[in-house]
């Protein structure tokens, strides 16, 4: 059994401005990520109820893949909705689609759903934000855990959030809740930490998923971070789970996927 598996990011829509996305018809996606070998697939799904979900299962599994988690950055992007609004007609949906994210993780026995842009930003009032923030993962962290399912809060870099940049604001939420865990992003964490490598080391156990991309966000083998380097610190850590290429789709997705897929598979064990 392998300790780390590969997987990369796909869009359930074509028509949002989100370049770290694969886009493009799902059943040739599907077979380009299988033949190159992938395990699993991680899908951003922007509206989880307009999703038929048996329909996604069973493609998935036709092509001999696994889902690796739900990502969710692109209800925010899309609609706006997010945990620490201080809208709360629009963090009434946020939740709304949170749960639903939830339900759908167990019907594709994925267990894990990302909280990543839906979390939302400080609006002038980070403080304030952040209890929002807290509020709404206490409502869905009761729901996630009666349900088997893990949250992953993503610490994102300060050019998209100025609402949890650094893997220990992170850590700050998740040592509260039962069911909600670290997401480690290797693009993220090169802007916003003094090393990538120590970040490892550093959230430890906590690591419940990793997106992988290069110091340029391009993909894997395309920049200046050590691979071998990084596997090696989430192996000594106990990470076991999936490595899921989130990174531009440069020159195009299927070349994206090539090097990624070249550069990652050679060290996975």
């Amino acid at each position: 059994m392998k300790l780390l598996k590969l997987s990369a990011v796909h869009a359930l829509a074509t028509d949002v401005e989100f370049d770290v996305v694969i886009r493009g018809p799902i059943k040739h996606v599907m077979s380009l990520m299988k033949s190159l070998g992938y395990d699993g697939v991680e899908y951003n799904i922007p509206d989880p109820f307009k999703v038929n979900i048996g329909d996604l299962k069973r493609i998935t599994s036709s092509f001999g893949l696994e889902v690796a988690a739900i990502s969710t950055g692109l209800s925010y992007l899309r609609y706006g909705y997010s945990l620490s609004s201080s809208k709360s007609d629009l963090r009434k949906k946020a939740l709304e689609f949170f749960h639903k994210y939830i339900d759908m993780a167990v019907e594709l026995d994925a267990r894990k759903v990302i909280i990543g842009l839906a979390r939302g930003k400080c609006e002038g009032e980070c403080k304030r934000a952040k209890e929002i923030l807290r509020d709404s993962l206490e409502k869905l962290d009761a729901y996630a855990h009666e349900r088997g399912v893990i949250l992953l809060l993503e610490p994102l870099n300060r050019y998209e959030t100025d609402l949890i940049n650094r893997i220990s604001e992170a850590l700050e939420f998740i040592k509260e809740f039962k069911s909600i865990r670290l997401l480690l992003d290797t693009f993220h964490a090169t802007l916003e930490e003094r090393s990538v490598y120590e970040a490892i080391d550093f959230a430890g156990s906590y690591i419940a998923h990793v997106h992988v991309a290069d110091s340029n966000r391009l993909a894997p083998g395309m920049g200046i971070l050590d691979w071998e380097r990084i596997i090696y610190r989430l192996i000594k850590v106990g990470y076991r789970g999936f490595l899921s290429v989130e990174a531009r789709a440069e020159p195009d997705f299927e070349e994206m996927l090539k090097t990624a897929c070249n550069t990652l598979k050679p060290l996975l064990i």
